[in-house]
């Protein structure tokens, strides 16, 4: 069932509807995602979870000094090693996306198309070169710095180009930015730079990137995933949305307050398909004008300035998991090209 819940802030959204149909569906025994930007749902519910032998994990993206590991380019590379490129290829596009896109239509989208198209070349080198280890999204970052650096007649990124063939997916996918004019290409990845940095710069926030306790792979029955969202970071929460729709993982999706994420890409497909998922936004019009104007009609329960006299109780629970300091590696290119081309 596919559940759209319009109210105003305060209005009784969460703690008078949500956390009912929540109850619902832990008895039920239902894996779970929940968009917790205000930590409601993990203090009111963690113990409960525990009790009925939930295996809990967070993501906090409020404080990454109390989450569990996630690393978005696992599940693609989990197609690589079983040979599904197809697969591959459009979970690393999806994922660019994610992290190049802008809810700003007055930006010419070849920036954030060009950036995805290269961040899908550059993820299929680490897959190709790389040991798991340094298979996360610094190693990107670090080949967008030293793929710059010369190297004889050229530069670091062309002469693994040119030892490609040209049929190569890594070379269709990133030869037109790599062969682009310099101001052109350092542009793109100038652009890229910027958009990883969200990430590349906060140090625990990047470890949490490189673990994968979260492993969406590997999910067992009676799970339930907390997101704790920190505007700026909300691109994470959608990636794992678009990564547990895309391995059709059976999942009950909670998600609140989905006023203050950037738009999600599979939202169409999730509803499209049934999944049970519950949506709350405060403005019904900017809701649509975010999804289209037709994204209303896709759900099957609308409930709307409903007068709600009964609230349930914010729980006290306040103990998190210890986010891991683990070493991180990452690959270099300058080195591995230097060495082995």
């Amino acid at each position: 069932m596919t559940n759209l819940i319009i109210g105003k802030i305060n209005s009784g959204k969460t703690r008078g509807i949500l956390f009912g149909e929540l109850k619902k569906s832990i008895t039920n025994k239902e894996n779970l995602f929940i968009l917790d930007e205000k930590e409601e749902y993990y203090k009111t519910f963690k113990k409960e979870l525990d009790d009925k032998g939930y295996k809990v994990y967070v993501l906090n993206l409020k404080d990454t000094s109390k989450s569990n590991s996630f690393n978005p380019l696992m599940v693609p590379y989990n197609y690589y090693k079983n040979g599904n490129m197809d697969k591959t290829i459009e979970s690393i596009t999806e994922l660019g996306l994610e992290i190049f896109k802008t809810d700003n239509s007055n930006i010419d989208p070849f920036w954030e198309n060009s950036s995805a198209d290269y961040f899908t070349a550059l993820t299929l080198i680490l897959f190709k070169e790389a040991s798991i280890k340094e298979i996360n999204l610094g190693s990107i970052q670090t080949m967008l710095s030293l793929g710059s650096n010369k190297i004889e007649d050229t530069i670091i990124i062309k002469k693994y180009f040119d030892n490609l063939d040209i049929t190569d997916i890594i070379y269709k996918s990133g030869s037109g930015i790599v062969y682009a004019p310099n101001d052109t290409r350092e542009s793109i990845v100038s652009v890229m730079k910027q958009k990883l940095n969200t990430y590349c710069l906060r140090e625990q926030l990047l470890n949490n990137l490189c673990g994968n306790d979260i492993d969406l792979m590997n999910i067992e029955s009676k799970t339930a995933i907390f997101v704790i969202n920190k505007l700026g970071l909300n691109n994470i929460s959608n990636i794992m949305i678009n990564q547990l729709v895309n391995n059709n993982i059976e999942m009950t999706y909670y998600l609140d307050n989905i006023d203050n994420m950037p738009l999600i890409l599979e939202l169409k497909n999730m509803l499209d398909n049934k999944l049970k998922v519950y949506v709350a936004t405060r403005n019904k019009e900017e809701f649509m004008n975010k999804y289209g104007k037709t994204i209303i009609d896709c759900f099957e329960n609308i409930i709307e300035d409903k007068n709600i006299t009964e609230y349930n109780d914010i729980g006290n629970y306040n103990e998190y998991p210890t986010s891991t300091n683990n070493k991180v590696e990452y690959f270099n290119i300058l080195e591995y090209v230097t060495n082995k081309m």
